[in-house]
């Protein structure tokens, strides 16, 4: 699209007014303005120290005024106590004697309370009260404090009352008698209330306060009243630490120890007593009449700046606007000019086709994307009819378009497949809004948006959501609806349906040993294996990694599918040649038929992939059965509970006996494990020590285990029981590498004898990894723990081993005891194994002994021990005692 360009202006000379610049007028009236708050700020400071001077020099001479009061009331009580001083006389009696000054009307009698003399020992001897006073006080002795012994005049406050703050202050002098010795205290008792009454005669506003302080800088009394500060000390305040020593009077501004309030304070100190009053004041009271000068000023300050601005901001106005005008005059021109090719960049700028047309569909307007679009030269458009530009093909319905954007006023919006310049075809939204030209002429603008690459790209990634990217069969999800299709199809012909389910458990082989590359590239021709499997199945997939789905038709029945996953799975038997090399699977297959295991997609995939996951007898293809799903369930149900039985104490120890066949004495003992849970019952060892072996919950099961029958060996140590007792060893724990450090631990722990204990291994774990177990058992061994082989006699020891290995005994399986006296290979077994384990001289015990007639047989075959029903079931470990006692009194 061609525009002419941008016309050029001559320069705007600055704007002057007059002799002066706009800027000047600013920074004019800027000045004006700044002179007028500094000279205001400054009055306004002036105002401001000399009104707080004014509030300091009246606070002061409060304080100055009411210190003269208190001198006055600090005198007269001063020579009440000279008074009695000079007048007594010490009794005779025992009981104290009394003053007459209250009789004959002192000069302090107002303010006294009562008036005491004490010796030295703080016993009273004489007082005088008004009529309706208190029982004398006692002082302390005349050591308790220095002030008393300096002959100086001592003033406290005592029996403050935490609610009101009043208390009695007490003024003591020493009673000295004529030669100038101390021999007691005269007290005088003063009400507080009696000042709070002085002090509260003059009214200081809000915050203000008229407080009594001795000189150490205890509280004495305070107006208005202040229950929780009179006795305090304010030693550490500005007042004492700052300005008393200073100046006694005075006055001075600081925050408030009580409140933290900025206050005005004023002091004086009372001429020859310590004593100081102090006068306070809020320091937003004491600035109360300054606060209204501030506030005047600030808003005169404001209305004449405000004048002053508004003036200047007048003349810069009318200047500014007559300036403005000739500007735009020269510039509107230029402006038209260049609108043109600003609007034409803008178009140019977008990719996006666009371009505009009148009633007669003609072009008036396009970018250059239109022109790329239609493959013709920008300048060759205007004027032409659009049909001549675009797709013939599309013309009726961009007609329609047209005519309903007129219609209505409205744009619209619509997908349209149109071809492009070089044939082709793309998928576009056109977009048509109306418009009205400069002369008010109806005109329609288009804009088209190509989406043909996003919705490629949205199509891949559907095919992406539905299907295996490297094998291109289907995925799971994709494999569900497929399922689904399939057995609406097979219920509404009435035929069964079958879901199998393939896992290749070899299948990492191929990467682990040749890499990933060659591992895709045998994912690829599993999966060509697979799709070759249509349409004789009705849908195969790749649901994960290694596993595979199909979907077969069974008119035919159970044996049709049965042919089926035979044919599937000898192919995938065959080796699979990568890269020269020969490759097996490992093919497992579930299978699962509709509608005898399940009705719905989820529940037949389910089931087949649970057939899959068990194999009964090494078979490689699996049908899925009610009874197995039964046979999961419960094993489930019996490993979650297992899970917890340690933290819920469900699991106890019992133990069985064992007897010397020649003596009939108990020998020793085997610990056994049992469970009793809440919701299973009594759970019998056969059923769930497989399953703690498989899931490996033995380890800390085991851990447990040996860990308890330690403690319980220790329990009946220290009541005179000790017993060899076994503990079986799974061959699990055999892999811990905690195991030797939580056997000795236990033996520190629990104090047993090591000769005491025996770990029992039974021969299948002792054949496995000799090496290591050897070295294992080594070890156990050196801590002095006795070692047995259990269940002998099933595995494949051989003697080499039995001899390296440190055992002290071997135990003869219970299935070659049961059949002895009804099979004469069984004896010829038990009587192979006794004489192995003389020639290599370790004990034997038989386990299982259930009959009179086994044990007779084992007596002629010299077998050493033997533990069974026949002598004792498992007993819980409070019974053992009792029978061990039992056994050896038979034998007394």
């Amino acid at each position: 699209m061609t525009s002419r360009g941008p016309s050029s202006l001559p320069a705007t000379p600055p704007l002057r007014l007059g002799p002066y610049s706009l800027a000047s007028l600013g920074a004019l009236t800027a000045l004006l303005i700044l002179a007028l708050v500094l000279g205001t700020a400054a009055m306004l400071n002036v105002s401001y120290q000399d009104t707080l001077r004014q509030q300091k020099t009246t606070l002061r001479n409060l304080a100055i005024a009411f210190a003269a009061q208190t001198e006055i009331v600090a005198r007269a009580v001063d020579q009440a106590l000279r008074q009695v001083e000079r007048s007594y006389k010490p009794g005779q009696g025992a009981a104290p004697a009394r003053l007459d000054y209250f009789d004959e009307g002192g000069a302090a009698e107002e303010y006294l309370l009562g008036l005491y003399v004490f010796d030295l020992d703080g016993r009273l001897l004489a007082a005088g009260t008004p009529a309706g006073a208190g029982p004398a006080p006692r002082l302390p002795a005349p050591s308790a404090g220095a002030v008393l012994r300096n002959g100086a005049l001592h003033i406290s406050i005592k029996a403050v009352d935490p609610h009101t703050g009043r208390g009695i202050i007490h003024v003591v002098r020493p009673l000295n008698d004529s030669a100038g010795r101390r021999v007691g205290s005269l007290l005088a008792q003063v009400d507080s209330e009696r000042f709070e009454r002085i002090y509260s005669l003059v009214e200081l506003d809000e915050g203000g306060s008229v407080t009594l302080f001795h000189r150490d800088g205890t509280m004495l009394v305070r107006g208005p009243n202040f229950p929780s500060g009179i006795g305090r000390s304010f030693h550490q305040t500005p007042l004492f630490q700052a300005h008393l020593p200073v100046s006694e009077r005075g006055a001075f501004e600081t925050t408030s120890p009580i409140d933290g309030q900025e206050r005005l304070y004023g002091y004086d100190a009372v001429s020859d007593y310590p004593l100081v009053i102090i006068t306070g004041m809020n320091k937003s009271v004491a600035l109360a009449s300054w606060y209204g000068r501030l506030w005047t000023a600030v808003s005169l300050l404001v209305l004449v700046c405000v004048v002053v601005m508004f003036m200047g901001w007048r003349v810069a106005r009318d200047t500014r606007r007559q300036r403005a005008l000739i500007a735009r005059l020269e510039t509107s021109e230029a402006r038209a000019g260049r609108s043109a090719d600003y609007l034409a960049a803008i178009l140019n700028a977008v990719r996006t086709p666009i371009w505009v047309h009148d009633s007669a569909h003609r072009l008036v307007m396009c970018n250059d994307a239109f022109a790329r679009f239609v493959g013709r030269p920008a300048p060759s458009i205007a004027g032409r009819a659009e049909a001549q530009l675009l797709d013939p093909s599309s013309a009726f319905e961009r007609e329609r378009r047209y005519a309903l954007v007129l219609g209505s006023g409205h744009a619209e919006e619509t997908l349209a497949i149109v071809k492009d310049s070089s044939g082709d075809a793309r998928t576009v939204i056109q977009q048509t809004s109306q418009l009205l030209d400069a002369s008010g002429q109806v005109q329609l603008v288009s804009l088209l948006t190509d989406v043909t690459e996003r919705e490629r790209a949205e199509a891949h990634l559907a095919y992406l959501a539905n299907f295996d990217a490297l094998t291109g069969l289907p995925n799971h999800d994709h494999f569900r609806h497929l399922l689904g299709a399939e057995l609406a199809d097979a219920a509404a012909k009435g035929t069964q349906l079958g879901t199998l389910v393939v896992s290749l458990a070899r299948l990492h082989e191929i990467s682990d040993l040749l890499g990933h590359e060659a591992g895709n590239a045998a994912l690829r021709d599993i999966g060509a294996l697979f799709q070759s499997q249509l349409p004789r199945a009705a849908g195969v997939a790749r649901i994960k990694d290694n596993e595979f789905a199909m979907v077969v038709h069974a008119h035919h029945g159970r044996g049709e599918l049965e042919e089926f996953a035979i044919a599937l799975h000898r192919r995938l038997s065959n080796a699979l040649i990568v890269n020269g090399r020969e490759f097996f699977l490992d093919a497992m297959v579930g299978v699962s038929i509709f509608p005898e295991d399940g009705q719905g997609a989820d529940d037949l995939f389910r089931r087949a992939d649970s057939a899959r996951n068990r194999f009964a007898g090494g078979d490689t293809i699996h049908f899925f059965s009610e009874s197995a799903q039964t046979d999961l369930d419960e094993r489930l149900t019996v490993e979650a509970q297992l899970r917890r039985a340690l933290e819920r104490g469900e699991l106890r120890m019992v133990y069985q006996p064992k007897v010397a066949i020649g003596s009939g004495r108990i020998v020793g003992l085997e610990a056994l494990l049992r469970w009793n849970n809440g919701k299973l019952g009594e759970v019998s060892p056969v059923r769930f020590i497989p399953l703690a072996e498989r899931t490996g919950l033995i380890v800390p099961i085991g851990a447990w285990v040996f860990e308890e029958t330690c403690r319980q060996m220790a329990r009946w140590n220290a009541i005179g029981v000790k017993l060899h007792v076994s503990v079986n060893l799974s061959p699990r724990q055999f892999d811990q590498k905690d195991l030797i450090p939580m056997v000795e631990r236990c033996l520190r722990e629990t104090g047993i004898d090591p000769g005491c204990l025996e770990l029992e291994i039974t021969e299948t774990a002792l054949m496995r990894q000799e090496g290591e177990v050897d070295a294992l058992m080594h070890a156990i061994r050196a801590l002095g723990v006795e070692l047995s082989v259990d269940d002998f006699g099933t595995g494949y020891s051989s003697l080499a081993a039995l001899k390296r290995f440190p055992v002290q005994r071997l135990k003869i399986d219970r299935a070659f005891i049961r059949d002895l006296g009804r099979d004469d290979d069984s004896a010829a077994i038990v009587r192979s194994i006794v004489n192995l384990a003389r020639n290599l001289k370790l004990a034997v015990v038989a386990e299982g002994v259930e009959t009179e007639e086994q044990l007779a047989i084992l007596r002629t075959l010299a077998c050493d021990d033997y533990q069974g029903f026949l002598f004792s079931r498992p007993l819980e470990a409070d019974a053992v005692p009792a029978l061990v006692e039992q056994n050896r009194a038979a034998f007394a």
